[in-house]
């Protein structure tokens, strides 16, 4: 082997492990930025979630006060789409 054909070995040696570390450091941080998105969606899940009961307990109670209380409830509705109406109406 020459020493033009040993050189260009070494170089071609020396592309592959370079190019092979490009490769494992691009999917170390993918890896990375995979992770991160996953975890923010999660926190978001988890926040929706949340909300979610949050509002059905709101609208629970309200049912229980409907419930409980409909005469009260449906004035009250009465009222409110009055006042709608009179506000929308000038």
């Amino acid at each position: 082997m020459s020493a033009d054909e040993k050189e260009e070995f070494m170089d071609e040696i020396t592309g592959h492990e370079e190019l092979s570390e490009k490769v494992i450091d691009q999917t170390a941080e993918l890896k990375e930025n995979a992770s991160a998105a996953f975890d923010q969606a999660r926190r978001t899940a988890e926040t929706v979630w949340d909300e979610a009961k949050s509002k059905l307990s709101d609208l629970q109670s309200l049912e229980a006060f409907v419930r409980e209380k409909p005469t009260q409830a449906i004035l009250v509705t009465f009222g409110i789409g009055f006042l709608l109406g009179l506000l929308c109406h000038k």
